[in-house]
């Protein structure tokens, strides 16, 4: 009997829509926590989409933060190298202060008011599909730069389940070696990697790691046009290769 091969999943871009909860929690964090001022009750529709523009740029949670600076500041990045330099010249005291801050504010914000928090975090309908598509044993972990106990609420929400022991934090390490690493010690033949961020897949030379570039996640045009010799999965295709290597329940 063929041992299925282990699904390493992305959680932000590839099984949640968060960017309404990030907007929200980078903004309480930038204006309310960093600069002690009130937030707009209602930010201008203008900040909510270069926040969206920018999103793709996005490494680690204090990333969102810095966005919400740049947009204070009027300072518009156009590639993921602007966004890199900012980032830079922001400094390592500064992003660890935003890192604090913009974990400190989505705190809040699930302690103050549960479910807003959760509606802000949608997950994407086909991914709900295919989750609860996936039977109890099959090997899935999810490998993310998201804490794992906001992932659990998030998904116990929307009554799907996968076990914390199975949430990877995905800090300094690349994630291909990540999912190395956990294919490895699961005793696997192979692993696959969804993600969206296209440069946590490039460079790949083992054969046993197989990634996948999430076609519905905060994703550049130019990578779904060139995505640099990575397979391209869409919804329909992620379910068909869920329905094909784990069946259906």
């Amino acid at each position: 009997m063929r041992v299925p091969n282990l699904l390493i999943l992305d959680f932000d871009g590839v099984i949640c829509d968060s960017i309404d909860e990030c907007f929200a929690a980078s903004c309480s964090a930038y204006h309310g926590l960093y600069h002690k001022k009130r937030p707009a009750a209602e930010p201008p529709e203008a900040a909510r989409r270069e926040f969206a523009r920018l999103r793709p740029f996005i490494r680690t949670g204090e990333d969102f933060v810095l966005i919400q600076e740049l947009l204070a500041a009027g300072v518009s990045v156009s590639d993921q190298a602007g966004f890199d330099d900012a980032s830079r010249r922001a400094g390592a005291e500064k992003r660890a202060l935003y890192r604090e801050l913009f974990y400190r504010a989505r705190t809040e914000l699930l302690e103050r008011d549960r479910e807003t928090w959760l509606a802000l975090n949608r997950i994407y309908p086909h991914m709900a599909i295919a989750l609860a598509r996936l039977p109890a044993e099959a090997p899935l972990w999810i490998l993310s730069t998201k804490e794992p106990r906001f992932i659990v609420e998030i998904l116990s929400a929307h009554r799907l389940e996968v076990p914390e022991k199975r949430i990877v934090l995905s800090e300094g390490e690349p994630k291909l070696a990540a999912a190395e690493r956990l294919r490895i010690q699961g005793s696997f033949d192979a692993a696959m990697l969804v993600e969206d961020q296209i440069d946590h897949l490039r460079g790949n030379a083992n054969d046993r790691v197989q990634p996948f570039l999430a076609a519905w996640g905060y994703v550049q045009p130019e990578w779904l046009r060139e995505p640099a010799g990575i397979p391209l999965l869409t919804p329909e295709g992620f379910l068909e290769l869920v329905d094909r290597e784990y069946g259906r329940r």
